[in-house]
């Protein structure tokens, strides 16, 4: 901090210090003669480069200032008639009559005849009292100069423009510009703010007065003080160097002891080092941030990369869930048509409609007794006393599959079932045997149509259909667990390879694995090893040392999983509860017989 303030403190000390110790920092000589003291308060401001340029402007032709020839009011040829030095008018010529007394125009003063028309505009005589009005109302508008709206355009570096002329301004050019609009207590510097390009009442544009007589040198930090042409200027010092009009005054002989060339010429050059070197530290400083800010986004950017390479890397055991799920839909829709197909073909076989087999009782009986023959005999049952009822042996695998429930339909967690084909599969031939041995084993008689017509066929029909329903309700529990271990449909890019490797990472062999799932995985076998085998696997947790967004994902697929399974859960409860409803239903029968029977007694009986 000290190197940034060591700079200013030397800039200070040497722009304040006496013209002795500025002679003396630059190696001349001091002056022997001290500087005169101003007898007038604040010191005289020398204004003459001003005064001559209002003089040109003014009274030494008419074109150049449109009020002239309004004050003399004599038209074209007024600029024939002596106007005097300098021209005012009536009301400024008048109030500073009044208000400059040494000047002599004002009251009895000696040259009160000056204060006329004819007087002022008369020539040499009054050509004084011009020269101290002048003074005196240059003295008040430098005073003016200090107000807001002044030094707003001094400071403002702005530029106004009018007709076709443009320039900053500068004091010279505002007094120039309060001259010819009056002073006003800053109405001048207010209406160049405003718009730059307003006139005074004879049309004359201010802007245009500020541009002509801007740029002129006033001589001296001086303080407008009463005008008194006796009283000499004071040499300039130091202190009295701020004008920015300097150059001008140097040129003209102004600096005889050699300040401004020798003492203010070095210290400008000495400032400007010193703010050189500054502005190279700032640049140095500003580098430094530059850099940290750089590498902090750097070490941002850094950080979200590895986030998003922790955090969007899937895990393997994510993918397992992905592939084991990928056929549950479409498996599932082809365990609905199963469904659906194995309880229409009991229904039309308890009521012998469709292409059923059980035309009559006796048909039905005759052709499961072929159908047992020739796929599902076993010789050694009935104490092998089965040799002529089966002269045949039947195939291993298939021997009373037609009546093991657990061999056929609980063990295999996949079933060959495809009713959509006209292949017969085993597994087909197996489970179609096995429900027709279990329901309706002695198929209903058919009845006669024309028994149809008699009321009390009729009433014994309903009575069949009635049994029809309620065993409707059992077909389709049984029908809805063979459907969940149907064969998944043939598909490209099926899972059973990846289910088949979580098996044989158990020890399981291929045969024992082809036995349990079959080529296509079923439903059952699906769901089996998503929300059952997949966590008897140790492989399985310590996947679950992985990273936070993987576990979180791990997690997210087996609510997923769980989800299906409570669906699962809720249907094969309704289907208890239906079952449950027509248990109920065949105890209150009996019970409502006899009530029937008695409300019937009650109403007809003549006792």
């Amino acid at each position: 901090m000290m190197r940034l303030f060591l700079p200013l403190l030397l800039s200070l000390i040497l722009v304040v210090m006496t013209p002795d110790m500025a002679h003396a920092s630059a190696g001349t000589t001091p002056p022997t003669t001290p500087p005169t003291t101003p007898t007038v308060p604040g010191g005289q401001c020398d204004y003459s480069a001003i005064i001559d340029s209002l003089y040109r402007t003014e009274s030494s032709g008419c074109g150049d200032y449109a009020a002239i020839c309004g004050i003399c009011q004599g038209g074209p040829e007024c600029s024939a008639r002596a106007r005097g030095k300098y021209q005012f008018i009536p009301d400024t010529r008048e109030r500073y009559c009044a208000q400059a007394t040494e000047c002599g125009c004002g009251g009895g003063g000696a040259n009160a005849h000056c204060n006329s028309q004819e007087g002022w505009i008369s020539g040499g005589a009054c050509n004084d009292v011009q020269e101290c009005i002048m003074n005196a109302y240059l003295n008040d508008s430098r005073a003016t100069l200090q107000g807001p709206a002044c030094q707003e355009l001094l400071t403002s570096g702005r530029e106004f423009c009018s007709g076709g002329r443009c320039c900053t301004p500068t004091e010279s050019g505002l007094m120039g510009a309060m001259h010819l609009g009056g002073n006003g207590g800053q109405v001048v510097c207010n209406r160049i703010l405003a718009g730059g390009s307003t006139s005074d009442e004879f049309g004359t544009s201010l802007v245009d007065y500020m541009c002509t007589h801007g740029n002129l040198p006033i001589p001296g930090n001086c303080t407008p003080g009463t005008w008194n042409p006796s009283v000499a200027q004071p040499p300039a010092t130091l202190i009295q160097l701020e004008s920015p009009h300097w150059p001008e005054y140097n040129r003209s002989g102004g600096d005889p002891a050699g300040l401004l060339t020798n003492v203010v010429r070095s210290l400008m050059q000495m400032a400007e080092q010193f703010t050189a070197a500054m502005i190279a530290q700032m640049n140095s400083l500003g580098m430094l941030l530059d850099a940290k800010h750089q590498q902090e986004t750097q070490r941002l950017m850094q950080e979200k990369v590895a986030e998003a390479h922790k955090d969007y890397q899937p895990s393997e055991q994510m993918c397992t869930f992905g592939t084991f799920a990928r056929e549950l839909a479409a498996t599932e829709r082809s365990a609905d048509m199963t469904r659906n197909s194995l309880s229409t073909h009991l229904m039309q076989r308890e009521i012998n409609s469709g292409e059923s087999l059980a035309t009559t009782p006796v048909a039905d009986s005759l052709s499961r007794i072929a159908n047992y023959r020739a796929h599902f005999c076993n010789q050694a049952d009935n104490s092998n006393g089965l040799a002529l009822l089966c002269p045949t042996p039947a195939d291993p695998a298939m021997r009373n599959r037609d009546i093991n429930y657990t061999l056929t339909v609980d063990a295999p967690l996949s079933l060959d079932v495809n009713l959509l084909d006209t292949e017969v599969t085993d597994d087909e031939r197996a489970i179609f045997a096995l429900v027709d041995n279990l329901f309706a084993h002695q198929p209903l008689p058919n009845l006669p149509a024309s028994a149809m017509d008699q009321p009390k066929f009729q009433y014994h029909y309903m009575n069949v259909r009635s049994l029809v329903a309620m065993r409707g309700v059992v077909r389709s529990t049984i029908a809805n667990v063979i459907a969940l271990k149907t064969a998944s449909p043939q598909i490209e890019d099926s899972n059973a390879p990846y289910l088949s490797a979580l098996f044989r990472e158990f020890g399981i062999t291929d045969a024992e694995i082809t036995l349990m799932l079959g080529e296509r995985p079923s439903y059952y076998a699906q769901m089996e090893l998503l929300t059952k085998k997949i966590y008897q696997n140790p492989t399985f947790y310590t996947n679950l040392y992985d990273k936070p967004t993987n576990v979180k994902r791990i997690r997210a697929a087996m609510t997923a999983i769980k989800l299906m399974q409570d669906r699962d859960i809720a249907a094969s409860l309704q289907r208890r509860e239906m079952l449950l409803s027509i248990m109920l239903e065949l105890r209150l029968r009996n019970q409502a017989q006899s009530v029937y029977s008695a409300t019937e007694r009650a109403l007809f009986d003549e006792d």
